[in-house]
């Protein structure tokens, strides 16, 4: 059997002069910023706020060396799953991003050359959300139509490969925190109005917290968010919030765990590592540790395999 599996990330620019067209991509897409005002509504609004928000953003991947890491962290898993599963069969792994090249309709026009038994979309977002997961798939329906229907993972949360990657990364920083921290993780926000509509990010995202605490009996634990953007009301509470609640409580000593996060990105190497850490100083905490996401950790990676072969069969 030939089998394409296609991992796909939301991606980042790859260089400053790429911020502005990378956010218009991204304020393009009406599974995330849904307008009423049709497409071209939605094109003149990504136009206005990408320009508007591009210098600002510039700032910020300038502070983590001037472009996202996103694609290189998804081609090292690539590739660790590819070594993997050609222990199996004939497995070819391809990268596709839904914002920044390689863009989905690339990598479909690429693995249209070739003839394939069976194709594995694999969007790389643990907890299933229509601001992610389904628009990758949308985003699939709207380009691959002349290949053949693909086998769609559309989540992995409670994957217990999944779940003990995160509890080993937990672990690795547990030896730079004096005594017991308070364990906070951290998901990337999305409008209420979406988990309204039944979007279900954050019940799985509370589920996932659940099993990762499993391996943590008697340590203190939260759950905030992060990276609100626009007016409207996010998933709360925002992690500038919590912060100011748990040094309220006395608490001096943080290990903030990325849980929503496979890879290190922006909002983990800028918004985590830089702009909390010093609002975590400013308020006072001792420690402020935090833990990297899975990237390719072994266990991950058998996590990603056993997801593919369990799917194909």
């Amino acid at each position: 059997m030939k089998t394409a599996v296609v991992l796909v990330n939301l991606g980042g620019p790859d260089k400053l002069d790429n911020v502005e067209p990378f956010l218009f991509n991204l304020f393009s897409d009406p599974d995330i910023f849904k307008l009423p005002f049709g497409e071209k509504g939605q094109e003149l609004f990504a136009g206005f706020i990408s320009k508007y928000r591009a210098p600002k953003s510039a700032v910020l991947y300038k502070e983590i060396g001037g472009s996202s890491p996103l694609h290189p962290n998804t081609l090292e898993q690539a590739s660790a799953l590819q070594k993997k599963l050609r222990e199996v069969d004939d497995f070819q792994v391809h990268v596709a991003q839904r914002y920044w090249h390689p863009f989905i309709p690339e990598v479909i026009e690429k693995l249209s050359y070739e003839s394939f038994d069976k194709i594995v979309l694999l969007p790389l977002f643990p907890q299933y959300s229509n601001t992610t997961t389904l628009s990758v798939i949308n985003e699939w329906v709207r380009h691959g139509e002349g290949l053949i229907a693909p086998i769609i993972i559309q989540r992995f949360h409670q994957h217990p490969k999944y779940i003990e990657a995160c509890k080993e990364r937990i672990m690795e920083k547990l030896d730079q925190v004096s005594g017991k921290p308070h364990l906070l993780f951290s998901a990337h926000s999305i409008p209420k109005s979406r988990v309204k509509q039944g979007d279900p990010y954050q019940d799985e995202i509370e589920e996932t917290v659940e099993l990762i605490l499993e391996n943590f009996h008697g340590y203190g634990h939260s759950l905030c968010y992060q990276s609100k953007v626009g007016p409207v009301k996010w998933l709360e509470p925002n992690i500038k919030d919590e912060l100011k609640e748990l040094r309220k409580r006395g608490i001096k000593n943080l290990l903030v765990f990325p849980v929503a996060f496979v890879s290190e990105h922006l909002e983990t190497l800028q918004e985590l590592d830089i702009k909390y850490r010093k609002v975590a100083e400013d308020l006072g905490f001792n420690q402020y540790i935090r833990a990297n996401t899975v990237q390719a950790h072994p266990l991950f990676i058998d996590c990603l395999k056993d997801l593919v072969l369990e799917n194909c069969q």
